[in-house]
C-alpha cells in the first residue's frame, strides 16, 4: 500500500500498516514536525473518551517497543489561580464522568508536592492522570526506523498529486515526475494536500486554525507533568459546561488571550525545557507570529512556575479545526481520512486502526 501525508498521524497509519504484514510506501514533504506532544485524554469530548483512552493505552504500547517516540504518562496539571476557575474544577472533580477521565482536585499542598515546579500562587490543581506526553520530533523518525527494520518499509521525499484507479489497484503520480502503483492507497489531508482530497471526495474547504508556539531553554526546576492554567477550561471539551459559561461570564480573559483564542499549555520536553502553547486564530491568519500572543505564554508560565523563561525556538501550525469524517471510493481501493481535529496526534493509532480495518488490511 501507499500512505500519503506528513506528521505524526500519517507515520502511525504506516506502523501501523506494517505491523499489519503488509508493505509500505509513505509518501512525505519531510516538512518539519512540530506540535506540542500533549495527548491530552482526560479533557477530550465525552463522546471520545473511549477512544481517546485507547489511543493512550496505544500510545503506551507503541512507546514500549519504540522507546523513540519519548512517550511519558507525565499526568497533567490545570491551575486553578481564581474562584471562577476553582468552582470549574470542582465541578470537574465531582462530575459523573471525573473516574473515567481520572481526574482529583489537589489543594495547594498537594499540588506542590506532587509537581514542585509549580511555585506560584494557586487555589487548587485539577490532577488528570490519563494525559501524557510525547515528542514529536522524534516520532516520525522513530516510527520509519522501526517499520523500515522489517524490510517492508520505504519512505520517499514526495508527495502524491494525482490517484487513478485502474484495473489492478491504484496508479500513485508524484510531484517528483515519479508514478507507482500500489493495492490500495490511504491518504492522510493535511493543509498541503487539502487539493487532492478535496477533489477526490468532492468536500469543500476544511476550516483552519493556527497554533502559535515557544520552546523555552532548560528551566532549573522542569515540571514533569503537562500544565494548564484555568483557560484550558474554556477551550477543551471536556468540562462541565455550566461552570464554563459562568467562568467565562464572570472572568474577562487577557487582551491577548482573547484576541488569540489562548490557553496556556507548558509541556515538559526531555531536553530540560519546555513547549509552550497555544492559541487557535482562524483564518485569514497574519504574516507576522504576534508578540502579546508570546508574551502572555511566557509570563502566565512564569508566574506558575515562579521563574523566568528564555526563548530558544519559536513556531506555528496550521491544523484543521474541526473533526470529518473518512472517505473511501466504490472499489475499496482509496481510504482519504478526514481530520481528527486539535486531537489528530492523541487519536492517531485509534484512527490507524480503523482505517486498516476500512481497507481490510
Amino acid at each position: 500500500m501507499v500512505i500519503i501525508g506528513g506528521g505524526v498521524p500519517a507515520a502511525v497509519h504506516a506502523w501501523t500498516a506494517v505491523r499489519r504484514g503488509h508493505t509500505v510506501t509513505h509518501l512525505d514533504d519531510g516538512a518539519p514536525i512540530a506540535g506540542s506532544g500533549a495527548l491530552r485524554a482526560g479533557s477530550a469530548a465525552a463522546t471520545d473518551l473511549g477512544r481517546a483512552a485507547h489511543s493512550v493505552l496505544l500510545w503506551r504500547e507503541l512507546g514500549g517497543l519504540v522507546p523513540g517516540i519519548g512517550f511519558r504518562l507525565s499526568g497533567s496539571i490545570t491551575v486553578a489561580r481564581t474562584r471562577a476557575e476553582l468552582a470549574v474544577a470542582e465541578a470537574a472533580a465531582a462530575a459523573g464522568d471525573a473516574a473515567e477521565r481520572e481526574l482529583t482536585l489537589l489543594e495547594p499542598e498537594r499540588v506542590r508536592a506532587l509537581e514542585p515546579a509549580l511555585r506560584g500562587p494557586l487555589l487548587a490543581g485539577l490532577h488528570c492522570g490519563a494525559d501524557a506526553v510525547l515528542t514529536p520530533h522524534q516520532t516520525v523518525p522513530a516510527l520509519r526506523a522501526h517499520a523500515a527494520g522489517t524490510g517492508r518499509f520505504t519512505a520517499r521525499n514526495c508527495l502524491a498529486r494525482a490517484l487513478v484507479e485502474t484495473a489492478d489497484g491504484v496508479l500513485i503520480r508524484a510531484d517528483d515526475g515519479s508514478a507507482l502503483a500500489a493495492d490500495v492507497a490511504l491518504l492522510c489531508p493535511g493543509p498541503g494536500l487539502d487539493a487532492l482530497a478535496r477533489e477526490l471526495t468532492g468536500a469543500g474547504q476544511a476550516p483552519l486554525v493556527r497554533a502559535q508556539r515557544l520552546r523555552t531553554g532548560p528551566l532549573e526546576l522542569r515540571p514533569n507533568a503537562v500544565l494548564a492554567d484555568g483557560d484550558q477550561f474554556r477551550h477543551r471539551p471536556g468540562y462541565p459546561a455550566e461552570p464554563v459559561a459562568r467562568l467565562a461570564a464572570e472572568q474577562a480573559q487577557t487582551a491577548a488571550a482573547a484576541e488569540f483564542g489562548m490557553h496556556v499549555l507548558a509541556v515538559p520536553r526531555l531536553d530540560g525545557g519546555l513547549t509552550l502553547g497555544a492559541t487557535a486564530e482562524p483564518e485569514p491568519f497574519p504574516a507576522e507570529l504576534a508578540e502579546p500572543a508570546a508574551e502572555h505564554l511566557l509570563t502566565v508560565t512564569g508566574e506558575l512556575c515562579d521563574t523566568e523563561l528564555t526563548v530558544h525556538g519559536r513556531w506555528a501550525e496550521v491544523t484543521t479545526a474541526v473533526e470529518s469524517g473518512p472517505w473511501r471510493a466504490p472499489s475499496g481501493r482509496i481510504l482519504v481520512l478526514g481530520s481528527a481535529g486539535p486531537d489528530a496526534t492523541l487519536l492517531a493509532p485509534a484512527v490507524a486502526e480503523a482505517a486498516a480495518d476500512d481497507l481490510g488490511l
